[in-house]
Protein backbone atom coordinates (compact mmCIF):
# COMPACT_ATOMS: atom_id res chain seq x y z
CA UNK A 1 0.00 0.00 0.00
CA UNK A 2 1.31 2.95 -1.02
CA UNK A 3 0.71 6.54 0.37
CA UNK A 4 1.01 10.29 -2.15
CA UNK A 5 4.72 10.48 -0.92
CA UNK A 6 5.85 7.42 -2.87
CA UNK A 7 6.90 5.26 1.22
CA UNK A 8 5.53 1.52 1.41
CA UNK A 9 3.36 1.46 4.78
CA UNK A 10 4.10 -2.55 6.41
CA UNK A 11 0.75 -4.60 6.18
CA UNK A 12 -0.50 -5.72 9.88
CA UNK A 13 -0.23 -9.50 9.88
CA UNK A 14 -2.19 -11.28 12.08
CA UNK A 15 -0.42 -14.34 13.61
CA UNK A 16 -1.98 -17.72 14.66
CA UNK A 17 -2.03 -17.91 18.58
CA UNK A 18 -3.42 -20.90 20.22
CA UNK A 19 -3.80 -18.96 23.22
CA UNK A 20 -4.82 -15.53 23.55
CA UNK A 21 -3.14 -13.80 26.36
CA UNK A 22 -5.81 -11.42 26.81
CA UNK A 23 -8.89 -14.46 27.46
CA UNK A 24 -6.87 -16.62 29.76
CA UNK A 25 -8.41 -16.83 33.15
CA UNK A 26 -6.18 -18.19 35.68
CA UNK A 27 -8.20 -20.13 38.81
CA UNK A 28 -5.66 -19.02 41.34
CA UNK A 29 -2.77 -16.65 41.22
CA UNK A 30 -0.23 -19.25 41.95
CA UNK A 31 -0.67 -20.05 38.74
CA UNK A 32 0.41 -16.60 36.78
CA UNK A 33 4.45 -17.48 37.95
CA UNK A 34 5.33 -21.13 36.52
CA UNK A 35 9.03 -20.58 37.74
CA UNK A 36 10.60 -22.89 40.51
CA UNK A 37 11.09 -20.24 43.18
CA UNK A 38 7.35 -19.33 42.99
CA UNK A 39 6.45 -22.51 44.25
CA UNK A 40 5.61 -23.00 47.97
CA UNK A 41 8.54 -24.45 49.94
CA UNK A 42 11.06 -23.77 47.10
CA UNK A 43 13.45 -22.03 49.73
CA UNK A 44 14.88 -24.49 51.05
CA UNK A 45 15.11 -29.11 50.18
CA UNK A 46 16.39 -31.06 47.62
CA UNK A 47 15.46 -29.18 44.75
CA UNK A 48 16.38 -25.56 45.38
CA UNK A 49 20.11 -26.90 45.13
CA UNK A 50 19.25 -28.67 42.12
CA UNK A 51 17.47 -25.48 40.79
CA UNK A 52 20.64 -22.68 41.68
CA UNK A 53 22.82 -25.28 39.47
CA UNK A 54 20.57 -26.98 36.76
CA UNK A 55 18.72 -23.37 36.29
CA UNK A 56 20.75 -21.33 34.07
CA UNK A 57 21.61 -24.50 31.76
CA UNK A 58 19.32 -24.34 28.46
CA UNK A 59 19.53 -26.68 25.65
CA UNK A 60 22.19 -29.52 24.93
CA UNK A 61 24.07 -28.16 28.20
CA UNK A 62 21.22 -28.61 30.43
CA UNK A 63 21.74 -33.07 29.96
CA UNK A 64 25.09 -32.58 29.88
CA UNK A 65 25.29 -31.11 33.88
CA UNK A 66 22.31 -33.69 34.59
CA UNK A 67 23.96 -36.30 33.63
CA UNK A 68 27.45 -35.28 35.68
CA UNK A 69 25.08 -34.82 38.73
CA UNK A 70 23.75 -37.92 39.13
CA UNK A 71 27.27 -39.45 38.71
CA UNK A 72 27.22 -39.67 42.75
CA UNK A 73 29.28 -36.66 43.86
CA UNK A 74 26.21 -34.70 43.80
CA UNK A 75 24.38 -34.08 47.07
CA UNK A 76 20.88 -31.66 47.46
CA UNK A 77 19.29 -30.81 50.60
CA UNK A 78 16.73 -32.22 52.38
CA UNK A 79 13.88 -34.19 50.18
CA UNK A 80 10.48 -32.49 51.26
CA UNK A 81 7.47 -34.95 51.90
CA UNK A 82 4.91 -32.34 51.84
CA UNK A 83 2.68 -31.39 48.78
CA UNK A 84 2.54 -27.87 47.40
CA UNK A 85 0.23 -27.95 45.08
CA UNK A 86 -2.86 -26.15 43.78
CA UNK A 87 -6.44 -28.06 44.52
CA UNK A 88 -8.58 -27.57 41.91
CA UNK A 89 -12.26 -27.73 42.19
CA UNK A 90 -14.11 -29.56 39.15
CA UNK A 91 -18.01 -29.68 38.82
CA UNK A 92 -20.10 -30.14 36.04
CA UNK A 93 -22.23 -27.10 36.93
CA UNK A 94 -19.75 -24.32 35.51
Amino acid sequence: MKENNGSVEPKAVKHFQRVKVEEVVFSDERLKDNSYWAKDGAEDGYGAKAQEVLGQVRGRGFRHEKTKKKRGTYRGGQIDLQSHSVKFNYSDED
